[in-house]
């Protein structure tokens, strides 16, 4: 059902791909994709996703080799015999024969067919749901590796669009940083202020012409990431559809959670597979002490002659079936000590079990309070935002009428400026608080 599953999904990320490629990529190679197609993406064109994969198939080819244990086997054989010296039997003194006679020919032919099929193996049955549980940690194993990557992808995804508004915010910081210093300059120019004022708004321009540059850089570092993660190839340009201002609705719906729901975390299901598959191996390893029955049959062809005239040979056939019954009695305590050896990793899983549950509910607990954090720094932020453009308005107004000063414009300017970006990092910390919470708790609902 998973591998059906999975195949749907490729079949739909195939298709997404060709839209992409055929559609987005456009004359300058830029790349225009939402979150919900990166995740896509990453899930089918990531190594890390497909070895996983991969793995899934090793191991139930595993449980296939332990289920032929069931079916009979077959084997085929045949030998010649060249007798140097015949052997020879021994008879009792006074035999008409003398005491020694060779036997047999000088050369001998035999062809033959075995075939077993297992009656009664307890052994038999514990290997195959041994591998079973198998297959449900590769399942398990390839889910966390999809957790993971898609934790990634959509942290990249935001920082990058943490990266674009920053960039913007400081772009728009810089035009208006220039039309000032351009205004005052003609107010400079009709004597109207002070050439101080002309200097203060020049140096201003300068002052944020790095911050712009740095912005203009951790956009890009903040795409090459991505491009990582999706494989894509550096030359073409990643444009992430939407901004970060559409997820406010997202914090405005968030509530806190009484109960911290770790029923799905990968980390605490994959010890508990792991501790399912130790007890199997210990119910393994107790029915090696139980007795085997197996049923055999042999089918065999064979001639002897003294020369090689192979048309003058007679053929004999024999035919042979049993039962064969194999009781372990005594190996000098092995089975004992092994089995101790898996009870003793019983006992390790069962700390780590509750090591880690223990820190994981202080990790999710310490997402959801930045989570609270956030939101709250959010609202703070969006009202500092209504303040500082009024701020800014009532400043230039203020400059331009004569009653303020340079300073209080720069400052009402930098203000601005630091509460956009205050607010673009508050909607950043709150998602990526959302999305290492989710990714502790496992939620995968981007999987089905």
């Amino acid at each position: 059902m998973y591998k059906i599953l999975f195949l749907k999904k490729q079949i739909i990320v195939t298709a997404i791909l060709v839209m992409l490629f055929s559609h987005q990529l456009i004359a300058q190679d830029t790349l225009r994709v939402d979150i919900a197609t990166a995740l896509e993406i990453a899930l089918s064109e990531n190594p890390t996703i497909k070895i996983a994969n991969r793995e899934i198939d090793r191991v139930d080819y595993t449980r296939k080799e332990a289920i032929s244990g069931f079916f009979p086997t077959l084997s085929a054989g045949a030998n010649y015999n060249r007798n140097i010296k015949k052997p020879v039997i021994f008879l009792p003194p006074g035999s008409p024969f003398g005491t020694v006679l060779e036997i047999g020919s000088d050369n001998s032919y035999a062809a033959n067919l075995t075939a077993s099929i297992p009656i009664f193996s307890a052994t038999l049955f514990k290997s195959v749901q041994v591998s079973e549980v198998d297959i449900q940690i590769a399942l398990e194993s390839a889910r966390a590796s999809k957790l993971n990557m898609i934790s990634e992808v959509k942290k990249a995804f935001y920082t990058l669009l943490l990266a674009n508004n920053s960039y913007e915010v400081m772009k728009l910081s810089v035009e208006n940083a220039n039309k000032n210093l351009e205004n005052i300059r003609k107010l400079y120019q009709q004597g109207i202020v002070a050439e101080y004022d002309v200097i203060r708004s020049d140096v201003q321009v300068r002052n944020l012409n790095p911050a712009l540059v740095q912005a203009e850089n951790s956009v890009r570092l903040s795409s090459l990431m991505l491009k990582v993660l999706l494989g894509v190839d550096e030359n073409v340009e990643i444009d992430p559809i939407g901004n970060l201002t559409d997820y406010e609705t997202d914090f405005l719906n968030f509530k806190p959670l009484a109960e911290v729901p770790l029923e799905t975390n990968t980390n605490l299901r994959q010890i508990e597979l792991q501790q399912t598959r130790l007890t199997k191996q210990y119910e393994l390893l107790k029915t090696t002490r139980i007795p085997t029955l197996a049923a055999f049959g042999n089918y065999q062809y064979q001639s002897q002659a003294n020369d090689f005239n192979f048309s003058n040979y007679e053929w004999v056939s024999t035919l042979s079936a049993g039962l064969q019954l194999q009781i372990p009695i005594f190996q000098g305590f092995a089975k004992r000590h092994r089995e101790q050896q898996v009870l003793v990793g019983i006992d390790q899983l069962k700390l780590q079990y509750d090591y880690i549950n223990r820190n994981l509910t202080l990790q999710v607990r310490n997402s959801i309070t930045n989570m609270m954090i956030a939101a709250e720094q959010i609202s703070s932020s969006k009202v500092g935002i209504e303040q500082a453009e009024k701020g800014y308005s009532i400043a230039q107004t203020r400059y331009n009428t004569g009653s303020g000063t340079i300073l209080e414009l720069n400052d009402a300017a930098v203000s601005l400026t630091q509460s956009k970006l205050n607010y673009n990092q508050a909607l950043y910390e709150y998602l990526k608080a959302k999305v290492e919470f989710e990714t502790i708790i496992g939620n995968d609902q981007l999987l089905k």
